[in-house]
């Protein structure tokens, strides 16, 4: 079986149909290769400018958009610290693992933190998030629009306005799906919508970004003890005021960011960009079908970016995915409580359907060699 090592000259020469961090294209790659400015500089705000323009666009929202040098996690513990009061409450609508993981970066803040949570594999539906927030007051809302461990994908069209007739701001992390699911920032009246760009950005880690809304900056004026890193009153004032960070950020994946949205927006297309995600996603569902595997999310709520299987077929997960390394390919075992139980393929960046069916292929020949 595969036995990967670090290469030091070549790099990793597999191919990557993971969660993420996903496979980065050479054109990519060769844009963050190139020299840059200092971030005090005026090269580097236009460079920035660019970015969060481009970000505005592929959100479809007039909200300032923020970079952040971090995971999305980052922006997670940002939403927490920055927006509920001592005397709040925040909601935390959890549907698997990073659900789980943003109520406890509330707890661990000590903000009043409750959690409505799921089977997994089952998403928050509108009588779900109706009937809690009919329960209690809550100041925030925070929910996974797609979430990773799982693949399911929150009805978040039909959750947002429930939301906001409620009265409290509204977070959306949308790591995995941003960038390949279409999302309306504005439409849905979304005060904060994050990700970190290692998924359907195609990018390498190390930057995180989302849009914030007039609204959330209001209320972040009004909480004590935001902290400094992730201070989104100091994040916003060096970006309105410079289209630049408090801090060093990034600077060559903010250019990879750059070089990218110009492709997604003026070469490929936003509505051809998801269109595409959807084709890999019912690509993979049909695949698992064929194989007599079943999805783990329940039907309706299929996520188009990464697809969680059952092992339905009780396969040696750990061997399968080895075996899969030989052939060039990495995908990977289910998450938290479902490793061994499920495993995961992503389909998001900048894979293609042609890609896609050559990995399956390879994969069908060792689920018929392991059953």
């Amino acid at each position: 079986m595969a036995d990967i090592h670090f290469n030091k000259e070549k790099g990793s020469q597999l191919k990557l149909f993971t969660p993420g961090p996903v496979h980065v294209p050479e054109r990519v790659l060769k844009e963050m290769a190139k020299p840059n400015d200092t971030h005090r500089s005026k090269p580097y705000s236009e460079m920035h400018q660019m970015a969060t323009e481009g970000l505005q666009k592929l959100l479809y929202t007039k909200n300032e958009c923020l970079l952040f040098t971090s995971s999305a996690t980052g922006i997670m513990e940002a939403c927490v610290r920055n927006l509920v009061k001592d005397d709040e409450k925040a909601l935390f609508f959890s549907i698997g693992a990073f659900g789980d993981r943003w109520y406890e970066i509330g707890v661990s803040n000590g903000k009043n933190s409750v959690k409505e949570t799921v089977e997994w594999g089952k998403a928050i539906t509108s009588e779900i998030a109706q009937d809690t927030l009919n329960k209690d007051k809550y100041s925030v809302v925070l929910i996974q629009a797609n979430e990773t461990s799982t693949g399911v994908y929150n009805p978040i069209n039909k959750i947002a306005p429930i939301v906001k007739d409620s009265g409290a701001l509204l977070c959306v992390d949308a790591t995995s799906s941003m960038a390949g699911v279409k999302l309306e920032v504005d439409k849905l009246d979304i005060d904060i919508c994050l990700a970190s760009v290692q998924k359907c950005f195609a990018l390498p880690p190390g930057l995180a970004v989302c849009s914030v809304s007039d609204a959330a900056i209001a209320k972040a004026e009004q909480v004590k003890n935001r902290g400094l890193y992730f201070d989104l009153i100091d994040l916003h004032k060096r970006h309105i005021a410079k289209h630049q960070t408090p801090t060093t950020p990034p600077i060559p994946q903010i250019r990879g960011l750059t070089a990218q949205l110009d492709y997604i927006l003026n070469e490929e297309g936003l509505e051809k960009r998801f269109e595409r995600h959807e084709q890999l996603a019912k690509l993979t569902r049909t695949w698992a079908s064929n194989n007599n595997l079943e999805m783990l999310p329940e039907k309706g709520y299929e996520s188009n970016t990464v697809s969680t299987i059952k092992n339905s077929l009780d396969l040696d997960i750990p061997k399968m995915v080895s075996m899969l390394l030989d052939k060039g390919y990495r995908i990977v075992n289910g998450y938290g409580q479902l490793v061994n139980k499920t495993f995961r393929i992503g389909h998001m960046g900048e894979i293609q359907l042609n890609d896609l069916e050559e990995m399956l292929e390879g994969l069908t020949e060792i689920i018929s060699m392991l059953k």
